[in-house]
């Protein structure tokens, strides 16, 4: 069970680094599997395409940011203090306080082969990513929302607040930094934070009747 352990995770880390390389298109089976040190029956195997790989290769990308930013289930910061304070720790866990943090060399590469030649992949990553913030995101955003709210009002208001954070933790930690004018391509994530806290504030302000 531990060699094929080893092997799985042997291949994941292989391909990344291919994919991350030469992008998914001009990537080969055989290429990751020469450098997992294993053979092609084994890709089958575990993943049973170069498709489903791709796929778990960026999932595992996410999943690594999202565990280094804190980011996934109920932290402490985000019950606790005020509503105030929990929105800002809630926006400060998916927008990262540095690309090292954010992003490792590869997953960059993977992004930015993506965006150059689109395979459908992201967009599935991107509706997990949702999925995995959603239930923070509305424990968040409740005690700003009137309290005969309804569920899909709810839901709809966290999941305006998670794309606000996924666009600009993009803006902070992707390829669209070299692309935005310089005045908008800020260095410092916490001025990010700043920027949405603010913005989600007021859009969420006009409804906060609920006592804290």
């Amino acid at each position: 069970m531990k060699q094929r352990r080893n092997t799985k995770q042997r291949l994941l880390e292989a391909a990344r680094e291919v994919f991350a390389e030469r992008g998914y298109h001009n990537a080969t089976v055989r290429d990751i599997a020469l450098r997992a040190g294993t053979n092609l029956a084994s890709i089958n195997y575990y993943f049973h395409s170069k498709d489903d790989l791709y796929r778990e290769v960026m999932r595992s990308a996410f999943q690594t940011n999202n565990e280094n930013a804190g980011a996934t289930g109920h932290p402490d910061e985000l019950m606790q203090g005020s509503p105030e304070d929990r929105l800002r720790a809630f926006i400060r866990r998916l927008i990262p306080s540095s690309t090292t943090q954010a992003d490792d060399e590869n997953n960059r590469r993977l992004m930015a082969w993506e965006m150059l030649a689109p395979t459908g992949a992201v967009k599935t990553v991107d509706e997990w990513e949702i999925r995995t913030h959603l239930d923070a995101a509305q424990t968040v955003v409740r005690p700003f929302l009137s309290t005969d709210v309804s569920s899909i009002d709810e839901t709809q208001t966290a999941l305006w607040l998670i794309g606000q954070c996924l666009v600009f933790r993009k803006l902070a930690t992707g390829p669209a930094q070299d692309t935005l004018p310089e005045d908008l391509a800020m260095s410092g994530s916490e001025q990010l934070v700043d920027l949405v806290v603010s913005r989600a504030l007021s859009g969420l302000q006009p409804d906060k009747n609920r006592p804290h």
